[in-house]
């Protein structure tokens, strides 16, 4: 649509209308940036409509000094007979993503931003039995992104701070929640070291 016409019918239009249109517009955008997303991805974090054993991921990033979505840089690592790598950014100024992980396989998923802590999630995928599958699982997260700490361990930083696992006894995959309190602990320590300073 040319710059005339659009001037043209967003004068002529009502208030209302005007709202509407914007919303709609606003609405296309969003579809168009969310598309674009999963066209960046690999084939193999990509969605397979004949594929029942995929791990759907699919969440958004936050900060945690004011709990608004935010935009990350994630990098997705398969640790596994094959290793791959890619690196992808959140749905534009939002934080949201989506992915898909496949089985027998652990991933490393980490979570980055300029003043930000990286954060690394570990998903494990290899001790599903074939007979859990069925459908899928479905992974909501939401990140929450600390901010950064002067000194703070690059090593802390690069390895998982939390960990997903399939659990027979729900037949879910969760977080490991033993794995998650003893990183949490080993991060405040940190913390407190940094700010002692």
């Amino acid at each position: 649509m040319n710059k005339k016409v659009f001037s043209y019918l967003y004068k002529k239009s009502t208030p209302m209308s005007r709202v509407l249109f914007l919303l709609l517009i606003t609405f296309q955008a969003l579809t168009f940036q969310s598309h674009a997303q999963k066209k960046v991805l690999p084939e193999w974090l990509a969605a397979e409509k004949k594929n029942d054993k995929l791990v759907h991921v699919l969440g958004s990033t936050i900060a945690s000094d004011t709990d608004a979505e935010m935009p990350t840089r994630i990098t997705v690592e398969l640790i596994g007979t094959e290793t791959k790598k890619a690196t992808f950014d959140t749905f534009s100024d939002r934080g949201n993503f989506e992915f898909f992980l496949r089985p027998n396989a652990i991933y490393h998923i980490s979570f980055e931003k300029d003043g930000y802590l990286t954060k690394m999630l570990e998903v494990v995928t290899d001790n599903i039995p074939d007979k859990d599958w069925k459908i899928g699982f479905l992974l909501e997260l939401q990140v929450s992104m600390e901010l950064a700490v002067d000194g703070f361990s690059e090593e802390l930083q690069s390895s998982p701070y939390a960990r997903c696992m399939y659990s027979a006894k729900t037949r879910k995959i969760e977080f490991d929640k033993a794995f998650s309190k003893e990183t949490k602990a080993v991060w405040e320590k940190e913390r407190i070291r940094c700010l002692k300073k």
